[in-house]
C-alpha cells in the first residue's frame, strides 16, 4: 500500500510538472507531507500544517524526484508556453503543437471509463517557434494492469529517451536532463500499472 501511495505521489507531481501554467506545490508536497485526510487545515496550528524537516531525510527519494522534475521543467521551453495551444501545425513542422493519443496513436479515449491518455508536445512549436525544444511524449496509465502504448515517429535522426518512469525505483524514476537513457524499442512501450512515463525526443 505504501509503495503504491509513493508512486501516486510521483504520478501527480509528474502530471503537474508537464502541465502548462504555473505549477503550485503546497509546502511539504515535495517530501510527502500528509494532513491525514483533512482537506481544510486553515485554522490548525499543529503538525497538520507544520513542516517536519526530518521528512527530507525520511522521504529523500520523493524529495530527489521533485527536484529532478523541477530541473526537467526548467530545461524544456515547450512545457512553459505563454499562449494557448492551437492543436494544429502552424509552423509546418509536420506535427501539431499538441496532439492527444491513447494506447493507439491518434486515438484518445475521452470516455468516462478511460484509464489511459497520452499527449505529444512538438518541440518545434516551443515559444511559438522562437525557441525550439525537444519533443515530449507523456503516457499516463491509471489502469490496474500494464498497458502497451504505441509511440509516435520522430523526425529523421531523432530518438526517444526515457526522462521519467514513476514505476521505477529511485534514482531510475527520473533522470537528469541530458542523461536520459535511450529507449530500445522506438515503436512501442510498456507502461506499468498506475504509472506515468515521460519520453524526450531529440
Amino acid at each position: 500500500i505504501n509503495q503504491l501511495r509513493e508512486r501516486q505521489i510521483k504520478n501527480f507531481l509528474t502530471i503537474l510538472m508537464v502541465s502548462q501554467g504555473v505549477p503550485m506545490l503546497l509546502m511539504g508536497d515535495e517530501v510527502g507531507h500528509t494532513k491525514h485526510g483533512n482537506n481544510n487545515t486553515y485554522c490548525h496550528d499543529n503538525e497538520l500544517n507544520w513542516f517536519d524537516w526530518r521528512m527530507i531525510r525520511r522521504n529523500k527519494q520523493i524529495y530527489r524526484f521533485t527536484q529532478s522534475l523541477i530541473k526537467f521543467r526548467k530545461k524544456h521551453q515547450v512545457l512553459r508556453s505563454r499562449k494557448f495551444f492551437q492543436h494544429q501545425d502552424y509552423l509546418g513542422s509536420g506535427y501539431p503543437d499538441i496532439s492527444f493519443h491513447g494506447t493507439k496513436l491518434w486515438q484518445p479515449d475521452w470516455s468516462e471509463h478511460s484509464y489511459s491518455l497520452a499527449f505529444l508536445l512538438c518541440g518545434q512549436h516551443a515559444r511559438e517557434g522562437f525557441e525550439p525544444d525537444d519533443y515530449i511524449y507523456v503516457m499516463m496509465n491509471a489502469y490496474w494492469e500494464t498497458l502497451w502504448f504505441e509511440l509516435p515517429d520522430l523526425p529523421d535522426g531523432m530518438k526517444w529517451r526515457v526522462a521519467v518512469n514513476t514505476f521505477m525505483e529511485s534514482p531510475k524514476d527520473c533522470y537528469a536532463p541530458g542523461r536520459e537513457p535511450l529507449l530500445k524499442d522506438q515503436a512501442q512501450m510498456m507502461v506499468s500499472d498506475r504509472s506515468v512515463v515521460v519520453l524526450v525526443g531529440r
